[in-house]
């Protein structure tokens, strides 16, 4: 009797330290996305050279010349995908907030069809009255050389310095606490 008891109890216990070692996964998604957001503030945001300019209206009034930003906001967008297209919409109501306040914004594009969906979404008026360039990314590169972009849809934007030193990770378009954050560091 004693004996069963013992080995009652073992496993109890047993079985309560394998539930009590057992992570809760949301804890642990959590925790993995902070590390990515530690491991990248601070660091430089790698820009290709091999970006080329878009301009889908050729508007000489939005040419300043050279301007010294004192801050930039670097945002990827996936030109495959139509929703991720529409959001432009949404960023040409917000670049005009930003440009005000000495920051640039440059949308970097990223495609698997030759931006084929892109300017389709030009010509047809999909998205229309865009007077903001693009910069479009033929290998990929700008994603490749910031993998932690890839992570998750919230680290594809990114406020950096003028000398592109990331500080901070996240889209102010999708979020009004993040485009706060945004607004209240570049205030400072």
């Amino acid at each position: 009797m004693i004996d069963k008891i013992l080995k009652y109890s073992i496993t109890v216990i047993l079985l309560c330290s394998i539930i009590s070692c057992k992570k809760d996964p949301n804890t642990t998604k959590f925790n993995a996305l902070k590390l990515v957001v530690e491991n990248n503030l601070g660091k430089k945001l790698i820009i290709p050279k091999s970006l080329e300019l878009y301009q889908p209206l050729a508007n000489p009034a939005n040419k300043k010349g050279v301007v010294n930003y004192s801050y930039k906001i670097y945002s990827h967008i996936d030109a495959s995908c139509g929703t991720c297209l529409l959001n432009l919409k949404s960023w040409k109501k917000l670049i005009p907030e930003f440009n005000k306040k000495n920051v640039q914004v440059i949308l970097v594009c990223t495609t698997d069809d030759k931006f084929e969906l892109l300017k389709y979404f030009f010509e047809t008026k999909e998205i229309k009255n865009f007077p903001h360039p693009l910069f479009l990314d033929h290998n990929n590169q700008f994603l490749k050389k910031n993998n932690f972009m890839n992570v998750n849809k919230n680290f594809e934007t990114v406020l950096t310095t003028n000398d592109n030193t990331i500080v901070l990770i996240g889209n102010p378009m999708m979020s009004t606490e993040i485009k706060n954050l945004y607004l209240n560091k570049i205030n400072k």
